[in-house]
């Protein structure tokens, strides 16, 4: 699985029926969008997963992020203190957290059309996430990459 190490080193262990679940989802939304001839090709080499479907691995953070502190999308804000460790004053995490947001935003429209194709969106949300159910895990993943990105990149204190 795509599974992100900073992410595990935060959340620790996973539960089995956890991951089972995740697996079934990201092998649904790589038959959905790819086709199941393309899903049997990258099948037989994982390493092709990345290449193909570079989203997927945002999916499984979200998923994951979701199964571990969920029901609910967590505020970026709180993102950030969970896995700065302490490391950040609660100034700085908002002053972060909404430039993590506002980059998450604007990088947002690539990862959909990736998914969904060009034009995605232009369209309704609420078709988009019709198409693809599992749409918002990685919409979340997507800003939880982001903020594990931003911290791996903060200077040692």
């Amino acid at each position: 699985m795509l599974l992100d190490d900073a992410l595990l080193g935060v959340l620790g262990p996973v539960d089995p029926q956890i991951v089972g679940a995740i697996v079934g989802i990201c092998n649904d939304a790589l038959v959905t969008t790819l086709g199941p001839a393309i899903v049997d090709v990258i099948g037989a080499d994982r390493r092709l997963v990345p290449l193909v479907a570079p989203w997927t691995a945002d999916l499984v953070r979200g998923l994951l992020v979701l199964a571990s502190h969920g029901p609910g999308e967590l505020r970026t804000t709180k993102l950030l203190g969970l896995y700065a460790r302490h490391r950040l004053s609660e100034q700085e995490r908002t002053r972060y957290g909404e430039t993590i947001d506002l980059a998450a935003t604007l990088a947002l429209d690539r990862v959909v059309e990736h998914v969904l194709g060009p034009g995605a969106c232009a369209r309704n949300p609420g078709d988009n996430e019709a198409a693809a159910p599992w749409l918002p895990a990685l919409e979340y993943g997507h800003r939880v990459h982001i903020t594990l990105e931003f911290l791996r990149l903060l200077p040692a204190r």
